[in-house]
């Protein structure tokens, strides 16, 4: 019963954070007037190039773009899972 419980509590969350994710993405794409490939192509890039330099997750805990006034900010929270050791030489 409690497994039962949990799954369900389980599935309310990660369909209200899929709805959050998605209605973001909306306010994001009518700002900006970015389209949903640009904006998709701009995360699976910049992904790309953290994973050169350190260990990410693949999910983006944030990802936005926001203005204020005049200028535009790329907001994003990358989940790093390991920090690369220095090397001596």
């Amino acid at each position: 019963m409690r497994d039962l419980i949990r799954w369900v509590v389980t599935r309310k969350e990660n369909t209200k954070n899929a709805a959050r994710d998605r209605l973001q993405m909306a306010l994001m794409r009518d700002r900006m007037d970015l389209s949903p490939d640009i904006i998709n192509a701009l995360k699976i890039d910049l992904l790309a190039v953290m994973s050169q330099y350190l260990v990410v997750g693949e999910e983006f805990q944030e990802f936005g773009i926001r203005r204020l006034d005049e200028s535009v900010f790329l907001v994003s929270n990358i989940r790093v899972k390991e920090l690369p050791r220095a090397t001596t030489n």
